[in-house]
């Protein structure tokens, strides 16, 4: 049999053929096999220092290539706590005869000192038999660096792992846990009773009955938020989920495993939104509550500046006198203007308070567009025909004639702002299964290119920046006739005129 070094198997001499080891009856005989299923390090040496047996994975750890037979231990290694190697000192221990072993301390570190290697350790030295000894050590570079990135990692996220010792009824909770929360660290165990006493009244029986049923055997996996108090008193937000590790042969859990986290800056930010919010929302209401108010305060002058404009244009001014008929007449158009402004951004207004009402009666279709026709027969341009287009037999439906003529009347005064020759047409016909009317306005206007159709009862938008408005009124007709139950809808080809179709049903849904 060969070992791992192609060298043939063969026992330690017990004789002083093998570096003046003497003889020692008993010590009996270590095995290569053995030696190299070791999972530690392994250097032995005598009393005087001079190594006689290293295993692979010593000498891998070191990066050498021979076994260091002969060689004074010294003379191949040192270790290093702070800035001293303690080496000697370790050795000057176990030269007591009570001590038959000395361990390495925490954070020690092994140097090569053939080729400088060094790394963390953790192990022992210990007295053999017959002036022999053992330097056994284990690697922990990889592993401390793992603890060391995951510390930070776990330290800047706030998360802490903890598990339940089901054989001691007690929470292990990670040591920055305590130190967190600023509290006595201890050995890093609290019970359920101190635990449970941190956390707030409103979520304790909801976290205690969840705990329950995970130490049962009833595995939750659903995530938790509770507060739990501080040290210095105040409340903190903190998420929790744990799982099974395994199971004992009855189903119960062997071990529970989880971690929790502060998500106190996450609450933070969620209330502090919430608040912006609220706040928004309140000067979103008292914007629109001021504009209402201020619409109708600006609606009462309006209406006298209206009304004693119209009889002034409607009255006798001399023939001759062109410009004072001029004159009039542009007042009255922009009073028209001016009230239809004032009516968009109070119907804006009511829309955003949701203070906007329907009152459904049984109107005459026809006589409704015969009024809006007779109203803007006269308000039409030069130079456009005007065609009411109504079929044989009126209908008579449910709807709140009020908001239906301003839908209309908006569409009119539309069509005539963008129509310059041609005709106008106004009308209704009756849908095939007589439940809904289509009511329509077309002209033979300048139309409405096609990638703006779908924007055209957007707010504030507008085809046309040198044309008087807002930007407002289609907006405002869509959410009234969507109030009503009905749809409005445009087509349009560019040059050729536009047609909005409202279709509103004969009978309201209720």
């Amino acid at each position: 049999m060969r070992t791992a070094n192609n060298e043939p198997n063969e026992k330690i001499p017990d004789s002083d053929d093998r570096q003046g080891v003497c003889r020692c009856p008993g010590a009996g005989y270590y095995s290569d096999l053995m030696l190299e299923a070791m999972q530690i390090s392994a250097v032995f040496f005598n009393d005087d220092g001079t190594i006689y047996r290293t295993n692979t994975l010593a000498r891998k750890d070191l990066r050498i290539t021979d076994d260091s037979t002969g060689r004074n231990l010294h003379g191949l290694l040192s270790v290093a706590s702070g800035e001293n190697d303690i080496l000697p000192e370790l050795l000057n221990r176990l030269d007591v005869p009570e001590t038959d072993q000395v361990k390495l301390p925490a954070g020690a570190i092994v140097r090569c000192n053939l080729n400088n290697v060094q790394f963390f350790v953790s192990g022992c030295i210990t007295r053999l038999e017959c002036g022999r000894r053992l330097f056994s050590f284990r690697n922990t570079m990889d592993e401390i660096t793992r603890e060391q990135i995951l510390s930070m990692i776990l330290a800047r996220t706030k998360i802490f792992p903890w598990f339940y010792d089901m054989d001691r009824n007690r929470m292990l909770i990670d040591a920055h846990w305590f130190s967190y929360l600023g509290i006595p660290v201890g050995d890093c165990t609290i019970t359920q009773e101190e635990f449970f006493a941190r956390v707030h009244p409103d979520e304790r029986t909801m976290l205690a009955e969840a705990l329950r049923l995970q130490l049962s055997e009833q595995e939750i996996q659903d995530v938790f938020s509770y507060r739990l108090m501080r040290g210095d008193g105040g409340w903190e937000w903190f998420s929790a989920q744990s799982m099974y590790l395994s199971r004992t042969g009855d189903g119960s859990p062997y071990r529970v495993v989880g971690v929790c986290q502060s998500i106190q800056e996450y609450k933070t930010t969620e209330e502090n939104l919430r608040a912006a919010r609220d706040k928004a929302q309140e000067s979103d209401r008292l914007k629109s509550a001021f504009l209402a108010n201020m619409s109708h305060e600006i609606r009462t002058p309006l209406n006298a500046i209206v009304g004693f404009s119209n009889l002034l244009t409607g009255g006798e001014v001399d023939p001759r006198d062109e410009e004072a008929r001029e004159y009039t007449t542009l007042i009255n158009k922009n009073c028209d203007y001016l009230l239809t402004l004032v009516s968009d951004i109070l119907d804006l207004s009511r829309i955003e308070t949701g203070a906007m009402e329907f009152c459904f009666t049984e109107h005459s279709l026809a006589q409704i567009l015969t009024d809006i026709y007779g109203k803007y027969t006269e308000r039409i341009p030069e130079g456009i025909k005007f065609n009411l287009l109504l079929p044989p037999d009126d209908i008579r439906i449910d709807t709140d004639a009020m908001h239906l003529r301003q839908v209309v009347e908006h569409l009119v005064a539309n069509a005539a702002k963008f129509t310059a020759t041609g005709r106008i047409d106004i009308g209704y016909t009756l849908t095939g299964d007589g439940r809904e009317i289509r009511l329509f306005v077309a002209d033979t206007g300048c139309g409405i290119p096609p990638h703006m159709t779908e924007k055209i009862f957007d707010r504030f938008y507008k085809i046309d920046s040198f044309k008087q408005g807002a930007g407002l009124g289609l907006s405002v007709c869509k959410t009234i006739i969507e109030g009503m139950g009905g749809r409005i809808a445009v087509a349009s080809r560019p040059g050729k005129g536009s047609r909005f179709t409202v279709k509103i049903p004969i009978k309201p849904q209720q």
